[in-house]
């Protein structure tokens, strides 16, 4: 009768880890559903942790000189989707917590097109971290490093006046992108003159 007690007592801890893997890898694909294609939603700011959705935002915000919109931010556009029309399709493939608020998870992005079919599936690693009791995306295949350095790059050029003098060296630049200098000091009221390390 004893060993009922304590068979319950060493099964419990492995339901519990179960069930909170579950409960993690779940969280997991719905907090996928924020990492950027083509755009940044504005609600990814509820899914994220605050340095990460701020490295995010700063970068989709930065003012690039390009009139055709694809230059130095092309790659923003294409975390886990290429440019053909394709919707991504998320999967858990492991999930695992690394600290007391922290977890990694690797999941796989297949690429659904329009009549159905699946294509083209890639692994990424998630990282999570609990906020509040609420765990949190805080990065994706290390974007937050990728996107803090890019800020940085512009910023250079933004200070430098080397995207001015681009800008200034043809006539269709300067009819394309108007008000480029008031752009970037809109960019700097909002996110401060230095940039994140």
């Amino acid at each position: 009768m004893k060993r009922i007690p304590v068979i319950i007592c060493l099964l419990l801890p492995l339901v519990v880890c179960g069930q909170s893997q579950t409960d993690l890898s779940e969280r997991t694909l719905e907090l996928c559903e924020y990492i950027p294609d083509h755009v940044l939603k504005p609600e990814a700011e509820e899914a994220m942790t605050p340095e990460f959705f701020r490295a995010l935002s700063e970068a989709f915000e930065a003012p690039v000189a390009d009139f055709v919109e694809i230059g130095d931010n092309e790659w923003l556009g294409f975390f886990v989707t290429g440019n053909g029309g394709t919707v991504p399709v998320y999967s858990v493939k492991s999930v695992s917590e690394t600290g007391k608020d922290a977890a990694r998870a690797v999941i796989v992005v297949s690429q659904r097109w329009e009549d159905g079919s699946e294509a083209s599936a890639a692994e990424y690693e998630v990282l999570l971290k609990r906020v509040d009791g609420k765990w949190l995306l805080d990065d994706f295949d290390g974007k937050k490093a990728e996107c803090q350095a890019y800020v940085r790059e512009v910023r250079e050029k933004y200070a430098s006046g080397e995207y001015v003098k681009y800008l200034e060296s043809s006539e269709d630049l300067k009819k394309y992108i108007p008000d480029f200098e008031a752009q970037v000091k809109a960019f700097y009221a909002k996110y401060g003159f230095v940039a994140l390390k």
